[in-house]
């Protein structure tokens, strides 16, 4: 991944449970997402970092804030911490959160999620784990090398077949690097 440690922070088990009130949860925390993701944009670019992600769950009365950010080379401890402190003072200056939070700046971790094209073009040659939403409704998942990756599809080989895999289909692809233990 590069150099620094990595940086994975335990996460909140949210219960799925489709209450009304939690369905208003899940809808406000969503635009919440993409106002964190809008506030802190110039701040991350000064930064060079990259933000990866962003979560906003609530959890015993208190919201948590996941930023999952990374740069070549890989995040350290010193770059989360100042990104935590600096992100922290913008959403206090935005008024983007209301009432406490818990904010948390991590890595990626070496199970990134990919979701962009450029996500899949930076990580070729690299082991991934792709599950894929088939036209019978039914889903399927496939692990192997990604070897090619345009704008509308990228190809992933596996087992010495290459399977060409167009992004409106994946529903959820991580690398899925070997670990030696």
């Amino acid at each position: 991944m590069g150099k620094g440690p990595l940086f994975i922070y335990p996460r909140v088990r949210i219960d799925r449970c489709q209450t009304p009130e939690k369905v208003r949860k899940e809808q406000a925390t969503s635009g919440l997402e993409e106002k964190v993701r809008l506030a802190t944009a110039d701040l991350m670019a000064g930064l060079a970092l990259e933000v990866v992600d962003v979560q906003v769950a609530v959890a015993g009365g208190r919201s948590v804030v996941r930023l999952s950010v990374d740069k070549p080379g890989g995040v350290t401890v010193d770059d989360c911490a100042k990104a935590s402190e600096l992100v922290g003072a913008v959403l206090e200056r935005e008024n983007v959160m209301n009432g406490p939070y818990v904010l948390e700046v991590m890595s990626p971790g070496l199970d990134r999620p990919l979701r962009k094209p450029d996500e899949y073009r930076r990580y070729f040659g690299r082991r991934a784990r792709v599950k894929v939403s088939e036209s019978t409704g039914e889903s399927v998942v496939y692990t192997g090398l990604l070897n090619c990756a345009g704008n509308d599809s990228f190809v992933l080989e596996v087992d010495g077949e290459s399977i060409e895999i167009p992004y409106d289909r994946v529903v959820r692809a991580r690398l899925d690097p070997e670990l030696p233990w």
